[in-house]
């Protein structure tokens, strides 16, 4: 959320246009620092957890120490050519604006973002989403938020945007850093044992680079290619679009980061049924979650966008496309790492690269052959819809096939009624009162909200949802405890 409130103040401060360069910046060095990981955070991931399970701390610090160092020591190869080749982009432009400048900046952040990246990766292994959470979600988003209008006074340029990210991605690093350190003290004891277990590490690492590069086209691929046929305000406005029908996948990219490693674990000892009723319930339940966030946004689409500015409303249509494509993804569950963690990496490389494909065509295709600034931004929306849902449905397909889970079953329509109720109740509210726009969207939200909750405890729980909550709500006993503790012993 901090993130988004981010591109908010960058719109409103910097306009569509700067907007539109350094998102298009963005897009380049989100698919570097993929290339720079070569997929080993998804090794990182498996074996830490994997060799922990086992007690074998030799192997889960040469694990950690070999997948951060190396994914590092490509992006400074990166980094390096970057900024040297930046020259050949100075005819990317838009008025007085080029690329040249944007890249050369990118360049230099490219090695803070990987580390981050990386570290934060690491803590997942360790069965805890908690510490990559705060730094992703919290800490790096809200210095970032905090260093914009700083860097603003300094330089009204797309520079000082890429400065702000560059610096909150270099403390962000450092956060994870000592957050991993906390999990795994002898992380930065050079004096520990230490195991390399290369063979094994790369095996899984080299097929989900594949796969994550494809997973970044879909993501970014849009971006990208309205960036190269459209840079400017249409790029900005996309984006902006795009990032707000994404704001459902919170949920989802939660439970994946929280099951990745005890999926992992379940299938390692061949424990099939409960991982089968586990996939079953994770879907639902980031179903139960995105649904709500869809219908809000849904709702509230061109209110929303009018936080960004005037011209931002021309996206509302990309973003009810692409909304709707990320609930399909939110209903499916987390497929591809449940393929990924039950060593069916290479079906997951064939789904993300054919999507790909089809993304990347599709937008090609529209928006080259579009005149106007609606009709390209149509164009990368329907390019990166198709892509999401052509991925999805094939990892679907896959975990049925391989696995024999799958997700959808009668309880389902518990969230789908209560959401299209709420839904209902909330809209009629926003026409019959007459509100200011922030308003309007703090009651519609907050009484869709309301009523979606209370329908669904009306409509009954089963027995593994009020088994999450109470466990969701003892770990959140337990960190108050723990945080009054320690006030307690800081006031001795």
């Amino acid at each position: 959320m901090l993130g988004y409130l981010s591109l908010v103040l960058i719109a409103n401060l910097f306009g569509a246009t700067v907007q539109g360069f350094y998102t298009t910046g963005v897009a380049v060095v989100n698919g570097l620092q993929i290339v720079s990981r070569f997929g080993l955070e998804n090794g990182v991931v498996r074996y830490v957890a994997h060799y922990r399970a086992r007690n074998d701390a030799a192997r889960v610090r040469g694990t950690i120490v070999q997948s951060i160092s190396v994914s590092v020591g490509i992006s400074l190869v990166i980094s390096v050519l970057m900024f040297a080749g930046a020259g050949l982009a100075e005819s990317w432009e838009y008025r007085n604006y080029s690329m040249e400048p944007v890249l050369r900046a990118f360049a230099v952040v490219l090695p803070f973002f990987v580390l981050m990246s990386m570290v934060l990766w690491a803590t997942q292994g360790f069965q805890t989403v908690t510490y990559a959470s705060y730094v992703q979600q919290m800490i790096r988003p809200a210095l970032f938020l905090t260093f914009v209008p700083i860097f603003y006074l300094l330089s009204d340029g797309v520079v000082g945007i890429i400065a702000a990210y560059g610096v909150s991605m270099l403390l962000g690093g450092v956060a994870g850093v000592y957050f991993l350190r906390k999990l795994f003290p002898p992380l930065l004891d050079f004096g520990a044992p230490t195991k390399f277990e290369t063979r094994s590490l790369f095996s899984v690492s080299i097929p989900m680079a594949i796969t994550t590069g494809a997973q970044y086209l879909n993501t970014w691929g849009s971006t990208l290619i309205l960036g190269g046929l459209a840079v400017g305000p249409a790029v900005a406005i996309f984006n902006n679009a795009a990032r707000t029908a994404t704001l459902s996948t919170i949920i989802r990219f939660a439970f994946s980061g929280i099951f990745s490693p005890i999926i992992s674990s379940l299938y390692s000892r061949g424990e099939m049924e409960e991982l089968g009723v586990l996939y079953k319930d994770i879907a639902r339940w980031i179903f139960t979650g995105s649904f709500v966030i869809f219908l809000v946004i849904s709702l509230l689409a061109n209110e929303v966008l009018l936080f960004f500015g005037r011209e931002y409303t021309t996206g509302v249509l990309a973003l009810l496309i692409v909304a709707v494509a990320q609930l399909f993804s939110a209903s499916v569950g987390p497929t591809p790492r449940m393929l990924a963690m039950t060593d069916n990496q290479s079906v997951v490389m064939f789904a993300a690269g054919t999507a790909a494909v089809v993304g990347v065509i599709t937008t090609l295709l529209l928006v080259w052959s579009a005149t106007t600034l609606e009709g390209r931004i149509f164009g990368a929306a329907i390019g990166m819809a198709s892509g999401i849902i052509v991925e999805n449905i094939l990892t679907l397909l896959a975990v049925k096939r391989r696995l024999g889970f799958w997700p959808y079953n009668l309880t389902w329509l518990k969230p789908l009624g209560a959401g299209l109720i709420a839904a209902i109740v909330a809209y009629t509210v926003g026409l019959l009162v007459a509100m200011p726009t922030i308003v309007t969207i703090l009651v519609v939200g907050v009484i869709l909200g309301l009523v979606y909750l209370g329908l669904l405890v009306l409509f009954g729980l089963s027995t593994t949802d009020r088994e999450f909550i109470a466990e969701f709500y003892n770990v959140a006993k337990r960190q108050l405890q723990r945080r009054n503790r320690n006030r307690g012993r800081s006031l001795e």
